[in-house]
């Protein structure tokens, strides 16, 4: 690797520019590697950088996901804004959106390690930025919902929204089986316990749904 070019950015849209370079570098290991291999060497190699020169943009590893996750939130926000932009049925409401994550599948992966591992490497000051940004995403998801379904007030919609991703949380690890468990689930006696989580996930958010507004 070479990293003899590597300058310490001074910039404000340098920073920024350098931030974005490590950014792209995660996300290539994470589609590359999968999680396992998005260790903060790996990340740095990726960007072509000394690893000591992250710390200079990014607290860990863990803050690096992080921030991928406000700009998966960002963009499946925006596909959500779309979709859901005149009264709909609740059913198709559920699916619209259980389709739409689905549709990510590190957003629900990050979206699953979030609690009990993102969140335990980085300082508070930090978390309350990335916290906000997740608050105008849930923001806008959370109106967007109310559009699809103008009988649902707005505590209740954002209220649903967190019960989403609290179940893509529990079940996108049961959903995404490592390739001994997959391979298992092939064998007539186990497939029973292989779920699909688009489908399992819409019929949970569709119930839910049905109970706020009822």
């Amino acid at each position: 690797m070479n990293t003899k070019s590597f300058q310490r950015a001074r910039s404000p849209a340098a920073k920024a520019v350098r931030r974005a370079a490590i950014l792209a570098a995660a996300t290539s290991i994470l589609a590359r590697d999968g999680l396992e291999g998005a260790s903060l060497n790996a990340i740095a190699a990726e960007a072509r950088v000394v690893k000591s020169n992250i710390y200079r943009y990014f607290e860990s590893r863990e803050e690096i996901l992080m921030r991928l996750m406000t700009q998966d939130l960002q963009e499946i926000a925006s596909r959500i804004e779309t979709h859901l932009n005149s009264p709909k049925l609740v059913s198709e409401v559920a699916r619209i959106v259980a389709g739409e994550l689905a549709a990510q599948p590190r957003l629900c992966l990050l979206i699953s390690i979030t609690a009990s591992t993102l969140e335990h490497n980085i300082s508070t000051d930090t978390l309350r930025e990335i916290k906000r940004d997740m608050a105008i995403s849930l923001a806008r998801t959370t109106r967007a919902l109310g559009k699809g379904l103008p009988g649902l007030p707005d505590q209740k919609a954002e209220f649903a929204m967190h019960f989403l991703f609290t179940q893509t949380a529990g079940l996108w690890p049961l959903c995404a089986p490592g390739p001994a468990l997959e391979a298992l689930y092939h064998e007539a006696e186990f497939a029973r316990f292989r779920q699909d989580f688009e489908r399992a996930l819409a019929q949970t958010f569709e119930t839910m749904l049905k109970g706020l507004m009822a």
